[in-house]
């Protein structure tokens, strides 16, 4: 089958017939994120705020020097509260994954937004989990080669050495970009066939990485513009709601601690941002691969059935 590039504009058809999602999905993501933002702040909070500080007072000063043991603490601290984070954000994004391939294949039970959490989000679950850890494996696989070709050429502390590192580091990003497309599938194709298919996608995204990575990068640019427009809306809301001036802070809350967090304007717009905007952000990156995996499956639209059938 051939691979059109309507499935990228998926999302916004999902929440343009039925609005009522984004309270249902709004629910999950206001937890998820939720979650995951408390625990950033728990863990890695002062780090984060010590690290914008020094960003802008280089700005300020024009200086570019940087404790290395200032900026390996901070690494890791970011790093753990990541992987804290890590298990809530695949279980948030794989239950909404599955209402959205509920409305794409055209189940009708709508009473919880096409929520549910039973084998079909376990599979979905075990699925993102296993291509996370082998495109992590491919990532550190692929870096670790040019951290040991730099060494094995000009020492630790040479230029080459460095300049290896470098290019380890970014072909390993793009080989996980590249992994990351061709088993963009596997969840919808394990939800469909209900069954644990990790590898699946590999063979229907075979010859068609630059459709469906167009089509990604056009759902995701589109998810920002909505993100943006969103983020004005909100920012007006604190203004109004709080008399606020639109400050750094709106954008950039403090993450000294828990209390200093939750103030009255943050709470708003974490509110407001993951019950409303990360719903729709959701649907659009999330219903991309669905439209595409259905595409190429030869699956007929719901909503064409519909108005084939309404003539």
């Amino acid at each position: 089958m051939n691979l059109t590039f309507d499935f990228a504009f998926e999302g916004f058809r999902i929440i343009r017939e039925r609005p009522k999602l984004i309270a249902f999905w709004g629910a999950i993501t206001l937890f998820g994120y939720g979650v995951m933002s408390l625990i950033m702040v728990h863990v890695a909070g002062p780090q984060i705020m010590a690290f914008v500080k020094m960003i802008i007072a280089q700005a300020d000063t024009g200086s570019a020097g940087v404790d290395q043991a200032f900026m390996i603490n901070i690494s890791q601290q970011i790093l753990l509260a990541g992987l804290m984070c890590l298990p809530v954000h695949v279980v948030m994004t794989s239950v909404v994954l599955g209402a959205v391939c509920r409305v794409a294949f055209g189940e009708t039970d709508d009473r919880l937004g096409f929520l549910a959490f039973g084998w079909q989000e376990i599979r979905l679950i075990a699925v993102k989990t296993a291509s996370l850890a082998v495109i992590a494996a491919l990532f550190l696989g692929v870096a670790l080669v040019g951290t040991m070709a730099g060494l094995l050429i000009g020492g630790a502390n040479s230029q080459a050495a460095t300049g290896l590192q470098t290019l380890g580091v970014i072909a390993g990003l793009g080989a996980a970009i590249w992994l990351s497309l061709r088993l963009s599938l596997n969840g919808p194709h394990s939800f469909d066939s209900q069954s644990l298919n990790i590898f699946g996608s590999l063979a229907m995204t075979n010859e068609r990485f630059w459709s469906l990575f167009t089509g990604y990068a056009t759902a995701t640019a589109l998810a920002m513009v909505v993100r943006f427009l969103c983020d004005k809306i909100i920012e007006a809301v604190q203004v109004l709601s709080l008399g606020l001036r639109v400050t750094g802070d709106m954008i950039m809350p403090d993450m000294t601690s828990i209390v200093s967090f939750l103030t009255p304007a943050s709470v708003i717009a974490l509110a407001l941002t993951f019950a409303v905007v990360a719903p729709l952000m959701a649907a659009i990156q999330l219903g991309a691969p669905v439209a595409a995996y259905r595409a190429l499956k030869g699956r007929t639209p719901v909503r064409k059935v519909k108005e084939e059938a309404a003539r």
